[in-house]
């Protein structure tokens, strides 16, 4: 678990540049606001004299690890100011307490965002248990880290929750949060980090604190640390920057050098003016940036221009010998903001592909699992038709199709495909919850074939007859739900997986069970109920009453189950083909959306966490949710401002003019 999370975020920090040319230098101190509990109750016996002193703490990037492994209880909360660089010391802190000092024994930190945790209803350990089956969700293979792995690494006291984003969740929440992290053992090791104002005001509504828990808070980036920043790395002879740096030195505390007190700000600037024909002296415009308001807008806007100005080769393309995908700046811009709309109309910071259909509403996630259901019938008729006739199975197809669709959710997370061979009494037991269902499906067809009895309907050999073609039809359907469950297992080697990995094997998934579970059950049906003869119109009715019954008791088995759902309607892979085509077709969206998300992410725009994006920062989410929510009202988004290009002197004859700003 230890090498598996630091392959991931070593990886991850290199993606986000953190160690190149070299890190912003942060600063951090014990906090004076009223948020933390006093010495003695952090330090515990560790006091002088056996009176508790005034617990201070300071430091810079390196001592933060050292700083908290000294804590008796390792538990910290880290302040910031938004953009202050909270995540960027969570991530190297998680780093850092996984270097080769480590001990073996000692918890695993586990980078987690606290965005999708609900206190009220979660307790902290079962959401984090959750999360880890979800980032890890080889956790989950009983056959190979036996039942409840995840569980028992959490409270077992084997992980470090890292919990990124208190003041992501919804404001009435902080309390209930601060709250339920106090609940687990106080010897618990825990990471908190939050916005300061929020934290302060979530401890002053409820009243209480983390009781052993250390505060420290990041202090802003002074000017020498944004010239001694922005000078690393700089080629020779550009003096692009001169009169950036002249002005920093200057006035410490203008505009310029308040904007830049923001990590983020800083990480932007040097971003937004790399291009040589670009000239960050345009910030030093009194009248078109007055203020810090007005130099943080600017960043902002000016981010996605500067980061798509060229092509961005991928290792994918250069193993396939296929070009890099080509994105307009105003395509990109369109397309994150409606990405950064959805995310925050559903309050959420984690941009999961399984869960993009949300932005259909109820009706269209209706029409979406029936259309879903009838291909998935319509495929399990033509192998029903294989014994019965062509004409009965179609119609026994839609039919169950359209009564499995009409009580259809989409799948709440996405499916794993395993084909090892494995043996034993546990792998055995998987083929017993798809036999179960399958049984159920077969009672909901003999109800509803007992129905159109009781109404009327002269349908050849009785109920008798009736009851064992649905009995061995069930039967049938069962095995086959049953070796599809057998299947759908995680993978046995431990790795923290890609949205890309995800979705090949969500539609791997899919495509077995199209064949094995979906053709193969209508076909073992069709072949077991084909002997008795049924004539036509008996036939067709017989279809149209069992189809229909038994798809609803198929679904309402899968809703109660909260886990089976047959065919494409438990697909997460083809509900996130449907939505993808549709917003694409709108334009809100492009085709080939995962392409782009893992470019924005190489470029910087988004940060991967497990199998989910999120923007690089909440900062650049709301700016781009503020955009489309300004959209939606009908103003039209601005014109994208590209950074000014300097002032050049005219070549000599015989020489290329350059361009220079008008």
């Amino acid at each position: 678990m230890a090498q598996t999370v630091q392959r991931q975020w070593t990886a991850e920090a290199g993606l986000r540049m953190l160690h190149r040319p070299q890190p912003l230098h942060l600063r951090w101190a014990t906090t004076d606001r009223p948020v933390s509990a006093g010495a003695s109750a952090i330090l515990g016996d560790n006091v002088v004299g056996g009176r508790p002193l005034r617990l201070r703490l300071r430091g810079g990037n390196q001592d933060l690890v050292t700083a908290f492994t000294q804590l008796p209880r390792r538990r910290l909360v880290l302040l910031g100011e938004p953009g202050a660089g909270k995540t960027v010391l969570a991530i190297l802190l998680t780093l850092g307490l996984l270097d080769e000092r480590r001990t073996h024994g000692e918890p695993v930190p586990v980078l987690l965002s606290l965005s999708s945790w609900n206190p009220r209803t979660e307790h902290l350990q079962a959401w984090v248990t959750r999360r880890l089956i979800e980032d890890y969700p080889a956790l989950a293979n009983e056959d190979v880290f036996g039942p409840a792995a995840a569980s028992r690494l959490v409270t077992g006291g084997h992980i470090l929750p890292v919990l990124d984003g208190l003041d992501e969740m919804p404001a009435g929440l902080h309390t209930a949060a601060i709250d339920g992290i106090d609940r687990i053992a106080p010897a618990s090791p825990v990471v908190v980090t939050c916005r300061s104002t929020e934290y302060e005001a979530a401890v002053a509504t409820g009243g209480m604190v983390l009781s052993t828990a250390a505060v420290v808070e990041l202090e802003p980036v002074g000017a020498q640390q944004v010239i001694t920043f922005l000078s690393a790395g700089r080629v020779v002879g550009d003096n692009r920057w001169a009169a950036v740096l002249a002005r920093l030195r200057e006035c410490p505390i203008g505009p310029l050098a308040q904007a830049l007190s923001s990590p983020l700000m800083t990480a932007l600037l040097r971003t937004v003016y790399t291009d040589p024909a670009t000239d960050p002296a345009e910030l030093l415009d009194s009248d078109r940036f007055p203020d810090q308001s007005a130099i943080e807008g600017h960043l902002l806007a000016a981010f996605i221009p500067a980061v798509y100005s060229h092509r961005l080769q991928s290792a994918r393309d250069d193993a396939l010998g296929a070009a890099p995908p080509r994105y307009s700046a105003e395509s990109v811009r369109r397309w994150l903001t409606f990405l950064a709309g959805h995310l925050q109309q559903h309050r959420t910071r984690d941009l999961a592909w399984w869960r993009l259909h949300r932005i259909f509403p109820l009706v269209g996630r209706r029409a979406v699992g029936l259309l879903l259901g009838i291909v998935s019938g319509l495929v399990a008729g033509v192998g029903v038709g294989v014994g019965v006739g062509l004409e009965v199975g179609v119609a026994a197809g839609l039919a169950g199709g359209f009564g499995a669709g009409l009580v259809a959710v989409p799948p709440s997370h996405p499916l794993n495909a395993n084909l090892r061979l494995r043996r034993g009494l546990r792998s055995g037991r998987r083929f017993m919850p798809g036999l179960a269902v399958g049984l159920v499906m077969g009672a909901g067809a003999l109800l509803a074939f007992d129905v159109a009895v009781h109404m009327g309907a002269t349908l050849g050999g009785g109920l008798e007859t009736a009851a064992k073609v649905v009995c061995v039809t069930g039967l049938s359907a069962g095995f086959t739900f049953g070796a599809m469950m057998w299947l759908n297992t995680p993978a046995d080697a431990l790795s923290s997986p890609s949205p890309q990995s995800v979705l090949r094997s969500d539609g791997l998934v899919s495509a077995i069970r199209l064949v094995v579970e979906t053709l193969g059950s209508g076909l073992l049906a069709g072949l077991a109920t084909g002997r008795y003869g049924f004539s036509l119109d008996v036939g067709l009715t017989w279809a149209l009453a069992a189809g229909v019954g038994g798809g609803l008791a198929l679904g309402l088995a899968g809703r109660l189950a909260g886990k089976f759902q047959t065919g494409l309607v438990g697909s997460a892979w083809s509900w996130f083909l449907l939505t993808r085509v549709w917003l694409a077709l709108q334009g809100k969206l492009p085709w080939r959306l995962l392409r782009f998300l893992d470019d924005a992410h190489r470029r910087g725009v988004l940060r991967q966490a497990g199998a989910v994006y999120q923007f690089r920062h909440a900062r650049l989410q709301d700016y781009l949710a503020a955009q489309a929510s300004s959209a939606r009202r009908g103003n039209p988004l601005p014109r994208l401002r590209t950074p000014a290009r300097p002032h050049q002197p005219m070549r000599a004859p015989g020489t290329q003019a350059q361009r220079s700003r008008p």
